[in-house]
This record gives structure tokens, C-alpha cells and sequence, in this order.
């Protein structure tokens, strides 16, 4: 029930049964909702920093500094300060002595020395008046020690005593594609390529994963929040709900101490985006793993991820299905059922089985849109939901009279059309497979199931058109089903 005067409701007890459910005692208590408040500060000068300083700067190329200034170094209008007390030159860039020799005040400082150093360098910054700094040193509250643990609650009392910001600690850093500033150790992230979505993770190295293996993919921020000891979700899910430079959030979490913040800044963020989330947890073993990871527990994850769907968000399983949904939101606004076309009437099964268990919906053709494909197409074939062409599929004049039929459903809001080749003769080269895509004027899903050489020309061939392409029948149906459950979301 979501009702803005409702603020709170408790039901006790519910039956359930097969076809619904009774409420036997339900307290409802009707008010004013009080929003979620927190102390947020600004955090966009961390995306558009025109100054960096870099506490731990080395010339040794298998250490941190290092390779976070080769990061930075790769905007050349960025004004680049190493901060080393025991070199002069750096890269080719001076070095100084402290943040409080420096020229000016940088906007941010990167921190990268060990963690018994960090709590002076973060007070410096402070005291300079550096308006944030991005933690990378690790060995805080995720040590599971401590001695960790008390640096991070130090830290956390720097910060508000002064006034600055802290992301981290424990995180490979931050990327804002938009500004061009990599402030990460990863120089690999300098060539990601703008776009419309921003990935905000818990874990550097899912967005490691994600940049290796969907390098064509582009950005517009890539944030690893780390430990969180100060920025939290809440606070990234505000900034990004009004910035203008990304439509499409996602969204990986481990856990957290602030539930409620992320809810109510959730329900707002996905009034004006698209979001996408992906929470890890949902084993014993994954939830300890949490702890050692980023210093939080996972929590209850189906309480989680039920109050994150109730906020707006698409809940996936794996870093796979977060980035093919997020990079389907950023190109297929669909409204309607998935209609779906194939030459191998398997596959098309086994679509449609994903498509419903995914909690997607397939088009319910009408009386007229049935009768003209049975018109079309033999008895042998499936001439319904999904519908499979067989041997017709090589009769292209055939297969564009089904494209029309299909598409002038009106409860067809995607059509998914599935080709795998098989016998040398069934081979369709790829500029008809394009012409067979252009026909098709609802969105659009290929699945292109061939040789790597095939795959790689067909993407190729199908760059510059707004169809999405998959080798794979199992993502393309998933994206499928979010899409068509997610119909009235856009």
C-alpha cells in the first residue's frame, strides 16, 4: 500500500493461500510522513575537482601513488600535486613536501598512504581546507581489529569537527567520466567512455568486473564507496537523483547500518531515474564475507531487497543482469508484452519460460494477429506466442509479413527475435540480419548465436541501430522480462 498520509501499518495476522491473501487485524496509524533527513552536505565538487593533491605520491610503479597519478595524469587540465617529503619530482610533476606547501588549496586529495599515517594526512587536508578526500588506504573497520576499527571512528570525528568529506576508506577510488577525472588506482578507467549511467558499488572489484568485460559500455560516474565512514548511499542517491549528465542508476550493495536513508533517498531517486540494484547476502556465507569485506553486515535480505523494489528499483541477481539492465534502460523505453521470434522453435521455449519465471510478461496476441499468422505460417510451426518461422524464416518477404503482423499487436511492446545458426545453408548474412531488424518497429532484442568472427561482424554491422544484441538466450530473456515487468516505470 503506498500512501503518502499512511505512515505506518501494521498487519497481524495475514493468511495466505493459493489465489490471495486476508488480513485478519490490521493498525494503521494516518499522518503526516516525515521525510528522512540526514546531514548532507555537497559532494558534487568531488565529480568536478580541478585541483587533486595525492598524500602517498611514489615513482615506484608497483605502488599506489603511483599509479593513481598516472590515473589523474591522464586529464591534462587537471593541476596535479604529489605530495612526497622525500622527492622533488614525480612523473615529470613537482613534489612537495606537505598539502600546506602547496601553491593552492586542491579541491580533494587522494589518500594513499599506510592506515597508522592516514589520520594525520586527513587532519592536514582538513586544516588546509580541502573540501574532500577519497580514502584508498585500506586496514580500518574491514580489518575486523581494533585498531581499525578505532581509526575509522577518528575519522569520522575529523569529519565533523572540519567539515570534510571522506569517501572510503578502503575504496580503488572514483571516477567521474563526465569531468574526464579518474581519481582511482586503476589507469584502465581513463578510457572508459561516456554515457548515461552511473555505477555506485560497495565492492571495487565488481566494478573491475564490470568495466573488463563491457568495455563498450559508457558512464557518466563510476563510485566505489568503500567503508563508508562518512559519504554513504544516501548521499550519492541525492546527488545523482539531480544530476543531469545520468539516466540510469546501478547499484551494487553488501550491506548497511542506514536501511531507512537509502530507502526514502531511493524513492526519490527513482522518481527521476531509472535504477537498477544488485544486493549481495543472501547466504551465511556471503553476509560473513560482508563483514571482512567492507566492515558491514549484509542483513535480512529479503526485507532488503523487498523495500527496495517497494522504493522503485529493478532487483537483479548478478553483476551480469545489473549492467545488461542498466545498459537496456539506457536505450528501450517498452510498454507491453515480449513477442518472440525464432527460426529454432527450442529456443523460443526456452525464452518464454525465463521471460514468465523472470517475472516478465509475453504478448497476448489478439483474434486478428493470430489468424494472419496462421495464414503465414504451416501447422508445423508455432504460430502463437512465441513464434517459431522454421524453414519459412529463409523466405525473407514471409518473414517481414509475420515482423508487421507481430508488431501491430497492440500488446506487443518488444519483439526478441532468436537466431541461431545451424546448417551452412541457414546462414543469413548480416546486413539482411540487419534489414530483418530494421523491419521490426517496436524495441528491439537480438540474440546472435554463432562463431565469435559472426558475433563480433553482427555487432558490428548493428552499432549505430538501437537493437539490443546478446550470444546468449538467457540474458537476452532476462533483460526481456525486467523490461516488460518494468512497463509503467518510464
Amino acid at each position: 500500500v503506498e500512501r503518502e498520509s499512511i505512515v505506518e501499518m501494521d498487519l497481524n495476522p495475514v493468511f495466505v493461500y493459493e489465489k490471495g491473501l486476508a488480513v485478519a487485524d490490521a493498525r494503521i496509524v494516518v499522518g503526516e510522513r516525515k521525510r528522512f533527513d540526514m546531514e548532507v552536505g555537497d559532494i558534487s565538487f568531488f565529480f568536478n575537482a580541478e585541483s587533486v593533491a595525492v598524500v602517498g605520491a611514489s615513482a615506484t610503479p608497483t605502488k599506489v601513488g603511483n599509479s593513481v597519478l598516472r590515473s589523474l595524469m591522464s586529464n591534462r587540465n587537471l593541476r596535479i600535486y604529489p605530495i612526497n617529503p622525500k622527492a622533488d619530482e614525480i612523473l615529470g610533476l613537482k613534489a612537495y613536501r606537505s598539502i600546506e606547501t602547496l601553491p593552492e588549496v586542491p579541491d580533494i586529495a587522494i589518500i594513499t598512504v599506510p592506515a597508522e599515517h592516514v589520520l594525520d594526512a586527513v587532519k592536514e587536508a582538513a586544516v588546509a581546507g580541502v573540501k574532500g578526500v577519497v580514502i584508498i588506504s585500506s586496514g580500518f573497520k574491514e580489518a575486523e581489529i581494533e585498531e581499525g576499527s578505532l581509526r575509522e571512528k577518528k575519522l569520522r570525528e575529523i569529519a565533523k569537527k572540519y567539515g570534510i568529506r571522506i569517501i572510503g576508506p578502503n575504496t580503488f577510488g572514483i571516477v567521474s567520466v563526465v569531468s574526464g577525472i579518474n581519481a582511482s588506482f586503476t589507469p584502465m578507467f581513463s578510457e572508459v567512455k561516456r554515457g548515461k549511467i552511473a555505477l555506485v558499488s560497495q565492492s571495487g572489484g565488481i566494478c573491475h568486473y564490470i568495466m573488463h568485460n563491457f568495455r563498450d559500455l559508457g558512464f557518466s560516474y563510476i563510485l566505489h564507496l568503500g567503508n563508508r565512514c562518512d559519504v554513504d548511499f544516501p548521499e550519492v542517491l541525492r546527488f545523482l537523483a539531480k544530476d543531469e549528465n545520468t539516466d540510469v542508476v546501478a547499484l551494487y550493495i553488501e550491506g548497511t547500518e542506514n536501511g531507512r536513508g537509502i530507502f526514502e533517498e531511493l524513492k526519490e531517486l527513482c522518481r527521476r531515474k531509472k535504477v537498477v540494484l544488485m544486493k549481495s547476502g543472501r547466504s551465511s556465507v556471503a553476509d560473513k564475507a560482508s563483514l571482512s569485506h567492507t566492515g558491514s553486515m549484509a542483513g535480512d535480505y529479503r526485507v532488503f531487497v523487498s523495500a527496495m523494489k517497494q522504493a522503485g528499483a529493478v532487483v537483479v541477481e548478478t553483476p551480469t543482469e545489473l549492467i545488461d539492465s542498466a545498459m537496456a534502460m539506457t536505450r528501450i523505453e517498452a510498454k507491453g508484452g515480449v513477442a518472440i521470434l525464432t527460426i529454432q522453435a527450442g529456443l523460443g521455449i526456452v525464452a518464454a519460460d525465463i521471460i514468465e519465471t523472470s517475472g516478465g510478461r509475453l504478448a497476448r496476441f489478439g483474434e486478428e494477429t493470430v489468424k494472419k499468422l496462421k495464414s503465414l505460417l504451416p501447422p508445423i510451426t508455432l504460430r502463437e506466442n512465441p513464434v517459431d518461422l522454421s524453414f519459412s524464416g529463409l523466405n525473407l518477404h514471409l518473414f517481414a509479413e509475420v515482423i508487421d503482423a507481430v508488431c501491430s499487436d497492440d500488446d506487443t511492446g518488444i519483439v526478441i527475435f532468436l537466431y541461431a545458426v545451424a546448417p551452412p545453408s541457414w546462414v543469413l548474412p548480416s546486413e539482411v540480419i540487419r534489414q530483418i531488424m530494421s523491419r521490426i518497429t517496436k524495441p528491439s532484442i537480438l540474440v546472435y548465436s554463432s562463431t565469435p568472427e559472426n558475433y563480433a561482424e553482427i555487432k558490428n554491422v548493428m552499432k549505430n541501430t538501437s537493437t539490443l544484441i546478446f550470444d546468449s538466450v538467457e540474458r537476452a530473456a532476462k533483460v526481456a522480462a525486467i523490461l516488460s515487468s518494468k512497463r509503467n516505470y518510464f
